[in-house]
C-alpha cells in the first residue's frame, strides 16, 4: 500500500471492536489478565526484564490508543518500531536518557528549538552531560568532524550523540544527514558508541525520511503536523525495535506516556496529514515568492528560494521530498519594526507553535527562542528583525493581503 493509504487502513482492525470503522477511545488505567500466569509474563516483559510477546499491563506502559499511532506511524516512516509521548519534550528527554549518562557527550547543531537548547544546558549539562554545538549549515559535517577529533581521547569508553534538526529551527537552514551519518560510522569502526538522532518535526512526516539516510533515531513534536489542528500536545520516536525498547523503558519508568485521548486524536489527524501538509507547502511557495519581492522585507529563507547553486540546494534536492511550509524572513529594521509589523496582523495568529490548520506567525528572538543565550542566537542570526512564519490552509491570497496590510503599515 502506499503511504497515505496506510494511514487511514493499518494498525486497527475494525472486526475486533464490533465492527466500528473508528477506532474507540480505550480510558482505562488498567487491564485484566487471563491468569496470575499471563500477568507475571505481561509484566515482565513490560518492565524489560524479559524479551518475547506483552499484552497491556498498565496504561503508563502501553494502551490500544498509542499501539495504533506507533503502527502507523512506523509504516508512514518505514521504522521498524514507534512510541508516543505527552510531548515532544517529553520524547526528547527520555531518549537521551535511555542513551546518555554522566561523562557521555552530545554534539548538535545550532541552532535548535529553545526548549531543546535549554534542556542541554539546564539539565544534561547539570547531569554531567557535556553539550557542544557547531553551526547548523552546508558547512555542518565538517565543523562536528573537526570539534569531535578535538575530543578524540575523551571519546573512548563514552556514549557519543550526534543531534541534528533539519531544517534548523528557525533559520531553515539544511544539514546533510548522509555525512553526519558518516561521521557517526567512522565513531564506531574505532570502537566509540556513537548514534545519530534527528529532529524531524518541520519537514516530517511527508517531506523528509531520516531513516532513508540511515540515522538512528527520528524524533518529533507531533503536537505539530502529525496531530496538525493545535489541539493536542504529543510527542514522538521511530527507529529500531532495540533503540524503542530501550526508550519505551524510560517511558515506562519515569511516567512520559501519552494519553488515550490525545493518541486518538494523533490517528485521526494521520489520516489527513498527506494532504494537509500539500496544501500548506502549496500556500508556502506562493507565500515565499510574494514576501521575497516586497520592498520591506530584507531577505526570506525557505528551501525553495535557496541559491540553485549552492550546497543548500544541493542538500535540501538530495533529502527532501519538498520545501514544506514554514519560513523566516527579516523586516527590514529592528525589533520596532518586527513588532510594528506582528501587531498588525489579523488574519495569521501571533502565537508560538507551528504545523497547524491555522497560519501561525511569531518573533523567535522573543518567544520560542527566548531562553537561548546571546552568542547562540548570533551565531544562528536570530535577530530583532527574524521573523517565523508556519502557513496553514487558508486561501493562500488572503493570506498574503493580510501579510501585505501588516508590511504597510511599517
Amino acid at each position: 500500500m502506499e503511504k497515505d493509504t496506510i494511514v487511514i487502513s493499518k494498525g486497527y482492525d475494525p472486526l475486533k471492536y464490533n465492527g466500528a470503522v473508528k477506532p474507540p477511545i480505550f480510558l482505562t488505567s488498567t487491564y485484566k489478565f487471563k491468569s496470575a500466569e499471563e500477568g507475571e509474563s505481561f509484566i515482565r516483559v513490560a518492565l524489560g526484564l524479559d524479551k518475547g510477546e506483552g499484552g497491556f499491563v498498565y496504561s503508563r506502559f502501553s494502551n490500544p490508543n498509542f499501539d495504533i499511532v506507533e503502527e502507523r506511524l512506523s509504516l508512514l516512516e518505514g521504522a521498524k518500531s514507534a512510541a508516543v509521548f505527552c510531548s515532544g519534550m517529553a520524547a526528547i528527554t527520555s531518549t537521551l536518557l535511555a542513551f546518555v549518562k554522566n561523562g557521555d557527550y552530545i554534539f548538535y547543531t545550532n541552532p535548535l528549538y529553545g526548549g531543546t537548547e535549554f534542556l542541554f544546558k539546564e539539565f544534561f549539562e547539570k547531569m554531567g552531560v557535556s553539550t557542544l554545538h557547531v553551526n547548523a549549515g552546508s558547512e555542518s559535517p565538517k565543523l562536528m568532524e573537526s570539534m569531535i577529533n578535538s575530543y578524540k581521547g575523551k571519546l573512548k569508553g563514552k556514549s557519543v550523540i550526534l543531534y541534528i534538526e533539519t531544517p534548523a529551527n528557525p533559520n531553515n537552514v539544511m544539514v546533510d544527514l548522509g555525512a553526519i551519518v558518516k561521521i557517526r560510522d567512522k565513531l564506531i569502526k574505532e570502537g566509540i558508541n556513537a548514534k545519530v538522532f534527528v529532529d524531524n518535526t518541520f519537514m516530517g512526516p511527508i517531506f523528509q525520511s531520516p531513516l532513508e539516510q540511515k540515522v538512528d533515531i527520528v524524533l518529533y513534536s507531533a503536537t505539530k503536523f502529525i496531530g496538525g489542528h493545535s489541539d493536542v500536545i504529543a510527542g514522538a520516536v521511530l527507529g529500531s525495535e532495540e533503540d524503542i525498547s530501550k526508550i519505551k523503558g524510560i517511558r515506562g519508568m519515569i511516567g512520559t506516556n501519552g494519553n488515550p485521548f490525545d493518541s486518538w486524536l494523533m490517528a485521526r489527524s494521520l489520516e489527513t496529514v498527506h494532504i494537509r501538509m500539500q496544501r500548506q507547502m502549496e500556500n508556502a511557495k506562493k507565500i515565499a515568492e510574494f514576501l521575497s519581492k516586497h520592498p520591506k522585507v530584507d531577505r526570506v529563507i525557505y528551501p525553495e528560494l535557496y541559491d540553485k547553486k549552492s550546497e543548500q540546494y544541493r542538500i535540501y534536492k538530495k533529502q527532501c521530498k519538498g520545501p514544506g511550509s514554514l519560513m523566516s524572513f527579516y523586516i527590514k529594521g529592528g525589533k520596532k519594526e518586527a513588532f510594528k509589523f506582528l501587531n498588525n496582523i489579523k488574519l495569521c495568529k501571533l502565537a508560538v507553535s507551528l504545523g497547524g490548520t491555522e497560519s501561525l506567525i511569531e518573533h523567535p528572538k522573543a518567544m520560542t527562542h527566548s531562553e537561548v543565550d546571546e552568542n547562540t542566537l548570533k551565531d544562528a542570526e536570530i535577530t530583532d528583525n527574524m521573523i517565523r512564519l508556519s502557513v496553514g490552509i487558508e486561501n493562500y491570497q488572503d493570506l498574503i493581503n493580510d501579510l501585505k496590510s501588516a508590511l504597510d503599515k511599517i
